[in-house]
């Protein structure tokens, strides 16, 4: 790959398909809008559902993240500083708001009614003391009402296939292998021995503790030092990009339409916890 940029810190990086994936702060007013939505339908069966309740929803981003590219970590650690205050751990508010955002799995009755499916996955009966449940539960009525698609919610399909399966073509590209190469060769040097950075360093049992250990930083330093030595960065974002670029070339229709529906779920979200209900 000729001239290749030298990247040191991604926080300025943005990649071709991030204009089309719903920011992190988006999806929260989605999901908030979502749940002010479900609460009073959730009532109207008498069960109490707090509006701000999101039990086991995947969702929700990591809010340690800008979108789902999750830059920030995409290519791994890449920050000295964070390296060295936090090793490969994320920043604790992270982790703790993380932590928080999960809570018990309702009990069947209640499931049925927020979703219109049983535990197994099968479809719930369509009534429930009896009044007739809406299509996908509650939860669907509401998705409905921010998307038009009880199933909708959140990043168009095409969108996500191309976050995830160009950051898969990169790594098995020639030219990132090639980088990762000079990244094991450098680590090597400095007494580790990984193959490549996606073989996450710093992820086995001793470095997943609460805190992170002096083991962990040293490990984490020498990680990021090395990915800046050899341009890591500046390599493996360039190809993810070039493959983007190359998914994207011929879905200019859908991608418009991906993000007219980012405008569509955020406008209906805002007037939904605007008090238009």
């Amino acid at each position: 790959m000729a001239e290749t940029p030298v990247i040191l810190d991604v926080r300025t990086l943005v990649l071709p398909i991030e204009p089309y994936l719903f920011t992190n702060r988006q999806m929260t007013g989605i999901l908030r809008a979502r749940q002010a939505l479900v609460a009073p339908c959730m009532r109207q069966f008498g069960i109490d559902w707090p509006a701000g309740r999101t039990p086991g929803d995947s969702t929700a981003a990591d809010p340690g993240m800008r979108n789902a590219a999750n830059i920030a970590r995409r290519y791994g650690i890449t920050d000295p500083a964070d390296a060295a205050r936090h090793g490969y751990h994320l920043a604790s508010g992270n982790r703790q708001k993380s932590a928080k955002g999960s809570s018990s799995r309702p009990d069947a009755d209640t499931l049925a009614v927020l979703t219109g499916r049983t535990d197994d996955g099968a479809p719930a009966p369509i009534r429930y003391h009896g009044r007739a449940i809406p299509e996908g539960g509650c939860q669907g009525q509401a998705t409905a009402r921010l998307t038009g698609d009880p199933q909708g919610l959140g990043n168009d399909q095409l969108v996500n296939e191309i976050n995830i399966v160009s950051y898969q073509r990169s790594q098995a590209d020639a030219r990132v292998k090639s980088v990762f190469r000079a990244w094991s060769a450098c680590m090597r040097q400095r007494g580790y021995s990984y193959a490549a950075p996606t073989e996450a360093p710093g992820k086995a049992p001793q470095f997943t503790g609460p805190t992170p250990t002096r083991t962990e930083i040293a490990l984490a330093r020498a990680d990021v030092a090395c990915k800046r030595d050899t341009n890591v960065i500046g390599v493996w974002f360039a190809v993810d990009a070039a493959y983007q670029r190359q998914m994207m070339s011929s879905k200019s229709r859908e991608l418009a339409r991906a993000k007219n529906s980012i405008r569509t779920q955020t406008a209906n979200a805002d007037r939904v916890l605007n008090g238009d209900r």
